[in-house]
């Protein structure tokens, strides 16, 4: 399965709500410990542009979308996104050192 990246800016005043729904849905996924799902979340440094990546190992469903504090995330980057929407885009890895599978 391809690893998906979301790449988004948000508008500079919202970048706190942003950073604050990221920490809690990793906080939810941390307390529930899905198998097969690698995830990490980036910002880039000083600014109000961000990345996800999302790797699924082959059978497993996204669990994100089952956990409350994941779907708040998707709501609050609704919010304050600006320019192009926060749409996933599939990418092969070609290499990859304790990353990604």
């Amino acid at each position: 399965m391809p690893v998906l990246m979301i790449r988004y800016r948000v508008a500079d005043e919202g970048v706190a709500e942003v950073v604050d729904a990221i920490e809690a849905a990793f906080a939810a996924v941390e307390a529930q410990q899905p198998e097969g799902i690698r995830y990490a979340y980036l910002r880039q440094a000083d600014s109000a542009e961000f990345i996800a990546l999302l790797d699924l190992d082959e059978g497993v469903e996204n669990p994100l979308p089952g956990l409350e504090a994941a779907r708040r995330l998707q709501a609050t980057v609704a919010k304050w996104a600006v320019g192009t929407g926060a749409t996933p885009q599939p990418f092969d890895v070609l290499g990859s050192f304790r990353i990604l599978s």
